[in-house]
């Protein structure tokens, strides 16, 4: 879908910022939007109109989110599902190969490109602020050169890079696998414990906990800074086997950095829906923008569940327009949460993670680099 064509209800929900939007005009102008993205992809997209016609879809039963037909994530592993010519795609997107052997694969033309890039940036900016400053990066510094097929972990963290006004890697790459550059790590802290800037560490959860905080609580070393703020993702379940709880690393990362509670953010995403993230807020919940919805459904029967009620989850956004990403379920597990007063001030639909479905392929980008990390 071209710029010239991307209008009407999509463009309406794109005007506003994450959290603005409340209440029934959410709804509806979200639903609306869904409905319009799901024909583009019905009439573009023969897997996708397969697919819906295989569940007996009818475009005028839509009542809810909850009615449109999703794609199971798995299924952009067998193929480049596309609703573009295909050389239109002006971006490859891959996840890192699981234990299947094959890596999921979004084709992007330059408007849904464009489109991912304003949400994210939009949700991040709501999170962490406009003003830019120092990234310390727990990755190696091909991660953040450009190429026309791009990893999943590079995408993620080049993402994030609009916030920076310096990047500075510091893992290595070696025939060993991937090492930290501990001298390196601890003079940037130095300086900026002495300096009192503001800097962003970033990187996947594993890597932070084993190799960053594990480390320097070995060595006796903490930092005062108070200007920190601790960004992860991904790679809980080699934690997990450890007895690494999230409330352990929070409480780890504040005796080590210096820092509050609020400043450590546990972003929430996936490859196959680029440009959603769901930060923790300040008080831990994820609460979802205007721009997505989040489903919780039966693992068994697929049914839609009600609030506090644990199940896959299915994620929904019209921002996908060059693939059928707009509706996806998951293997991961976790349950709604209605969250009307959260301190924060985005009253907003929450989700809560709480791991993966039993019988699902566990290895995700984060824990690809534990496993080349621990090598």
């Amino acid at each position: 879908m071209s710029e010239s064509q991307d209008k009407s209800k999509l463009n309406q929900l794109l005007a506003y910022g994450p959290f603005e939007l409340e209440g029934a005009r959410r709804g509806t102008l979200f639903l609306e939007a869904m409905k319009e993205v799901s024909t583009l992809h019905i009439d573009h997209c023969p897997g996708y109109a397969k697919l819906c016609r295989s569940r007996g879809f009818e475009m005028e039963r839509i009542g809810t989110s909850s009615d449109i037909p999703y794609v199971p994530a798995s299924l952009f592993k067998n193929e480049l599902l596309l609703s573009i010519p295909e050389d239109k795609v002006f971006r490859e997107i891959t996840s890192s190969a699981t234990t299947s052997g094959h890596s999921s694969r979004m084709g992007l033309d330059k408007a849904t490109s464009r489109r991912q890039s304003k949400c994210f940036n939009r949700i991040v900016v709501d999170r962490i602020g406009s003003e830019r400053f120092k990234f310390i990066v727990l990755d190696i510094p091909e991660t953040l050169t450009r190429s026309l097929v791009v990893q999943a972990r590079a995408s993620t963290i080049r993402s994030l890079l609009f916030c920076a006004n310096e990047a500075v890697p510091c893992l290595d790459q070696s025939d060993l696998g991937l090492t930290l550059d501990e001298a390196k790590l601890d003079e940037l802290l130095d300086v900026a414990a002495e300096s009192n800037e503001r800097i962003a560490i970033f990187g996947f959860t594993f890597i932070l906990y084993k190799y960053v905080v594990e480390m320097l609580m070995k060595r006796n070393r903490s930092f005062n800074l108070p200007n920190a703020t601790i960004i992860h993702i991904g790679g809980w379940k080699k934690l997990e086997a450890e007895k690494v709880t999230p409330q352990k690393l929070i409480s780890d990362c504040c005796d080590t950095f210096g820092v509050e509670e609020s400043d450590i953010i546990d972003i929430y995403g996936f490859t196959e829906q680029g440009g959603l993230v769901y930060p923790t807020c300040e008080y831990g919940h994820r609460h979802v923008p205007c721009y997505a919805d989040v489903i919780a459904r039966d693992p068994v029967t697929l049914e839609a569940l009600p609030p506090n009620k644990e199940g896959l989850l299915q994620f929904l956004t019209p921002i996908q327009t060059s693939y059928p990403g707009h509706s996806v379920l998951t293997e991961d597990m976790g349950c709604i949460e209605h969250i009307v007063d959260c301190p924060c001030g985005r009253n907003a639909k929450a989700f809560r993670m709480t791991g993966r479905a039993p019988d699902a392929e566990i290895r995700g980008c984060g824990d690809i680099m534990a496993d080349k990390f621990a090598r």
